[in-house]
């Protein structure tokens, strides 16, 4: 159990290529629910931190063709993975795909309009570092979402409030601002997106 917890947090190998696909099936419909909550203008520079097996930047890349999607995870495997599902769009340089924790990620010059996570906050080693740093990461007025679903022994719709009041506390405390809650009922707990700007 223990090292499929491990392969949830960082896939790698065959296991972790099955993981990804079960993600990525069970993650769509809140994928969906987060891009569409984003609000994502066609010209604008993105950034998915924990993009697993690429759905989302593949949705992005195929509705917005102007936009620019980056994409960090720790996984090398899912960035293969992602990677081919993406490869046309990283081909006309319109997807880039890195691997690196999202605490220390950084790219020279480079401000994104938009940041989000579906389901990778509560795997992020330090969350109170990366929330400073996405802000630092972000345009002003720029916006950045997380969404969770609670998930394994979590798996009950008052997690997902907890992680609304926990995530907004955090988020205040790193300087965003306008913070608002969002909640879908969805398979197989409620899930929270929580959405603010810089």
């Amino acid at each position: 159990m223990f090292s499929l917890q491990k392969q949830f947090k960082r896939p790698s190998g065959m296991l972790g290529w099955f993981i990804g696909k079960v993600m990525e099936f069970d993650n769509r419909k809140i994928n969906n629910w987060s891009i569409r909550q984003l609000s994502i203008q066609n010209g604008e520079r993105v950034l998915e931190v924990g993009y697993g097996p690429g759905y989302c930047i593949h949705r992005i890349a195929n509705r917005y063709p102007a936009t620019l999607v980056d994409g960090v995870d720790i996984s090398e495997t899912m960035k293969e993975t992602a990677q081919h599902k993406n490869q046309k769009a990283i081909n006309k340089e319109k997807v880039r795909l890195f691997v690196h924790d999202i605490s220390e990620f950084q790219l020279d010059s480079v401000e994104y309009d938009r940041i989000f996570s579906v389901n990778n906050y509560p795997l992020w080693n330090d969350q109170k570092k990366a929330l400073v740093h996405l802000y630092n990461l972000l345009k002003n007025d720029g916006t950045l979402l997380i969404t969770v679903q609670p998930r394994g022994e979590e798996e009950r719709d008052s997690r997902a409030e907890q992680y609304g009041e926990e995530i907004s506390e955090a988020l205040h405390e790193a300087g965003f601002k306008d913070i608002t809650l969002s909640f879908n009922d969805v398979n197989p707990a409620r899930t929270v997106c929580v959405k603010c700007v810089k």
